[in-house]
């Protein structure tokens, strides 16, 4: 048996192999559910920010949320905002969010962190708009949550939003209109 006749079969069984791998890592990384897939395709792109707190400041930013190629269905948002900025508290908020599509539980998942120390994990059911309510580590009932909402073509909004018992309404705490970046 000649060598050459081996190694071509090698490298031909290699490449199939690995032909087979790409394709089916390509098709894991957009499997999403039509309705979920349409609310992160909706948010996906780059942005500028306009902040509007309920102390009376306001902050402006820029964000860009993009698929995240190592999930089957999520994005992944990276921001930079000044809050105040002619205040005496003026801060810079640099801020990464995930959201993940966890068909387990049928809901989408948020994880935040930014440089102020902040860390909040929320769920939201797979529906527009998205309302995470933010976890609580001691097992209470969420006072606390993020909204995705007036979606549209080019805007949205995201808000953080309180309330002080279970049966208050949600009131705006912090709103940052997101505005296509030219």
């Amino acid at each position: 048996m000649s060598v050459q006749p081996l190694a071509l079969s090698f490298v031909a069984l290699c490449l199939t192999a690995c032909a087979s791998a790409q394709t089916h890592a390509g098709t894991m990384t957009m499997q999403c559910p039509a309705e979920v897939e349409g609310i992160f395709a909706s948010i996906v792109g780059d942005w500028t920010l306009g902040v509007e707190a309920d102390e009376g400041w306001s902050g402006y930013g820029s964000s860009n949320i993009a698929w995240d190629q190592n999930q089957k269905c999520g994005v992944v948002e990276t921001s930079i905002m000044v809050f105040d900025p002619d205040g005496e508290d003026a801060s810079e908020n640099r801020s990464t969010a995930y959201l993940v599509y966890d068909e387990l539980s049928e809901t989408i998942k948020i994880l935040t962190a930014d440089n102020r120390g902040y860390v909040h994990i929320g769920i939201a059911v797979a529906k527009a708009p998205l309302a995470f309510e933010i976890l609580k580590p001691d097992g209470e009932l969420p006072n606390r949550r993020i909204q995705y909402r007036s979606v549209e073509a080019g805007a949205f909004e995201w808000s953080w939003q309180g309330r002080e018992s279970q049966s208050d309404d949600w009131a705006d705490r912090l709103v940052i209109k997101y505005q296509s970046a030219p």
